[in-house]
């Protein structure tokens, strides 16, 4: 091999070396950056994190502050805020076909839930925009990533909750926990589409139920009060 040809290859090989390692040492922000790219396209929302640390070694991947707005059409607050969620992967499984998570935990989250006057939420619209879609359809001619997710471990959660069918009204509730497990474990792995819809619908029946109960307990409470301050009235 000449001088000159060692020379190139030599050149090839450092520029290579320089990009992996750009690659490595910028891994927590190409992450970022995918996570709120692929999640504002599925979720026709803007999703915003504020931070993303990875330990290859470990399988541990770490999510702050992760943000998801309201669908269009409500408030300008957001629908969802997580301080931090942390991500175990299988480390085993990133090299075959069938990627396996083996548990997603998620503390203490606040979700600003909000009905409309036609009894719909922000939260079934958030919902239907999933089912709907996202852009990148049209796209998957390749085959697609599949998953499994053996734990995802919801609590802690907050619920500020109003209604326009009760103008200026809120109430403000706590969540029960929800845990979910064996993810797509039956089906072999499915697509992450599949995944993304599973959790929310089971989080959006949740949000939804805990709501009304609130509301109706609120309500009780009122009229209970309404009528003991009437026959203290009598006294």
């Amino acid at each position: 091999m000449s001088k000159k040809v060692v020379i190139v290859v030599s050149g090839i090989v450092l520029v290579l070396a320089i990009f992996f390692w750009q690659v490595i040492a910028n891994i927590d922000n190409i992450v970022a950056m995918a996570v709120e790219e692929v999640g504002s396209d599925v979720l026709k929302t803007e999703v915003r994190v504020s931070g993303i640390s990875i330990s290859l070694s470990e399988g541990k991947v770490g999510i702050a502050g992760l943000t998801i707005a309201n669908p269009e059409g409500y408030s300008s607050a957001n629908l969802f805020e997580m301080e931090a969620i942390e991500v175990t992967l299988d480390i085993a499984s990133l090299s075959q076909d069938v990627l396996v998570i083996k548990s997603i935990i998620i503390q203490n989250p606040l979700i600003v839930f909000e009905g409309d006057a036609d009894g719909g939420s922000n939260m079934q619209t958030l919902l239907d925009n999933m089912n709907s879609g996202s852009s990148s359809d049209s796209n998957s001619g390749s085959e697609e990533t599949k998953m499994i997710i053996d734990l995802l471990d919801f609590s802690g959660g907050q619920v500020k909750a109003s209604s326009e069918l009760i103008p200026g009204e809120s109430t403000e509730f706590k969540l029960p926990g929800i845990k979910m497990k064996g993810i797509g474990r039956k089906q072999g792995g499915v697509t992450p589409d599949v995944v993304a819809e599973k959790i929310a619908k089971e989080l959006t029946e949740e949000v939804i139920s805990a709501a009304a109960k609130a509301q109706v307990k609120k309500l009780i409470e009122e009229k209970t009060k309404g009528f003991l301050d009437m026959l203290k009235g009598d006294g």
